[in-house]
């Protein structure tokens, strides 16, 4: 059976739709208690994997540290992914299982003008700083994943299905998730389920090499991985050796290789389009 990936605006709404759907269905539902066993695992706290997955591009220097918690969360949310009849949201699992065709893609939106009403309403805001706000989450939105990933999650085509909850209820929302599912083009195949295997390797791969290489992107086929590194010249066969020892030693893994770029940032966002 097939994933079910949820990405919404609103937190609450994507976390009740989310959950609606794992039970009518019968799926398994993994969302934010994930993070208690992540935390408890790297010895980091909850808050800080919370702020990495919701808060916006701050200093430079808080960047390397925000991208290790989005990758300790990414590695444990793949692994449980690569079981079927999962519901997920609030991981933001929908960055990184844009490939896989039995991962149905749900965004889930609002009007702006009912969100900003939301807003005011419960914040006790005039409508005019109820819509600035909303104006400024959806920026902050857009810009945590384009440098996160180097994505807009804002793009309706990097999803299979947008719902409007401005002109649906939330339970006929539930009910479009629950029967597009069904359809089978999100069926699992020998092919997808190899890619999701692929994906969750890379990852504890990336996670395995951080801590000497925090700036490194990992792909893997089929037991070959492919790393990505920076190195001076005269580091480089010390740096490619030392990778191979460290991913060489991880199950799952058959073949390293390791290749020296000049622009790791510019050669990650190429290889996301």
């Amino acid at each position: 059976m097939p994933l079910i990936i949820i990405s919404a605006e609103d937190y609450k709404q994507g976390d009740d739709i989310g959950q609606k759907v794992a039970g009518v269905l019968g799926y398994r539902y993994l969302g934010r208690d994930l993070l208690h066993s992540v935390a408890a695992e790297h010895q980091v706290s909850e808050e800080e994997l919370v702020q990495a997955l919701d808060d916006p591009p701050g200093l430079l220097s808080r960047r390397s540290r925000r991208q290790r918690m989005l990758s300790y969360i990414e590695a444990a949310c793949l692994k449980l992914l690569l079981d079927d009849n999962v519901v997920c949201f609030g991981l933001a699992a929908h960055m990184y299982v844009r490939a896989v065709s039995h991962a149905l893609k749900v965004r889930v939106i609002n009007e702006p003008e009912q969100r900003a009403q939301d807003l005011a309403k419960t914040e006790g805001l005039s409508l005019e700083k109820a819509r600035k706000q909303i104006l400024r989450q959806t920026k902050d939105e857009r810009r945590w994943s384009e440098d996160a990933y180097n994505l807009d999650q804002t793009d309706a085509s990097l999803y299979d299905l947008v719902i409007s909850l401005g002109t649906l209820e939330l339970e006929k929302a539930v009910e479009i998730i629950c029967d597009t599912v069904g359809y089978r083009k999100f069926q699992p195949m020998t092919y997808s389920r190899k890619l999701m295997q692929d994906k969750a390797l890379a990852a504890d791969v990336r996670l395995e090499l951080m801590e000497n290489f925090p700036d490194t992107r990992v792909e893997a086929n089929d037991g070959t991985v492919v790393v990505f590194i920076q190195s001076l010249k005269k580091d480089q066969r010390k740096k490619q050796e030392m990778v191979r020892q460290i991913a060489g030693g991880l199950p799952g893994v058959r073949h390293v290789e390791v290749h020296i770029i000049r622009d790791l940032v510019g050669q990650a966002a190429q290889s996301s389009r």
